[in-house]
């Protein structure tokens, strides 16, 4: 028995000293979560959580469900991600690349059918947020690559 909680004790130990992921893991995380919420088009939760891109959440969401509502009135219906990739640019500020289709619900592409655009990305107290969308430095047709600074 004494063994079973050495052993049990001896795993909390190295789960609390495993190191945090790497900062970089962390934004390819958020830009993965972002497009979950983005292909709910729940533009409550990206204004809320994700962005950082204006004066106010109330102010993004707008601008989003606008965004949304044009994409839908063209077919949209999701995204398909096919690589994203993040690089730190700074202790507390990061861009990341994505790239990807938009695709219409019977799986047509909206063109072009292949996208790509990047983000920079700002920590702040309560986690990672994108703050500007469109950051310049991808191209469908090229590799993603981090900006060289």
């Amino acid at each position: 028995m004494r063994f079973l909680s050495g052993l049990g004790m001896l795993a909390l130990v190295a789960c609390a000293s495993a190191p945090p992921p790497a900062p970089e893991k962390a934004v390819e995380q958020l830009m993965w979560d972002y497009t979950k919420a983005w292909n709910k088009h729940d533009s409550a939760k990206i204004g809320r959580d994700f962005y950082r891109t204006g004066p106010t959440v109330a102010e993004q969401q707008a601008n989003l469900e606008r965004g949304f509502e044009n994409l839908r009135g063209q077919g949209y219906h999701h995204s398909d991600i096919f690589e994203i990739k993040a690089c730190m640019t700074g202790v507390d500020t990061a861009w990341a690349g994505m790239k990807f289709s938009r695709l219409k619900a019977n799986g047509e592409p909206l063109p072009p059918k292949d996208r790509a655009s990047s983000y920079t990305l700002t920590k702040f107290n309560d986690g990672w947020r994108i703050t500007k969308v469109g950051a310049g430095g991808v191209a469908a047709d090229k590799p993603l690559a981090c900006p060289v600074s």
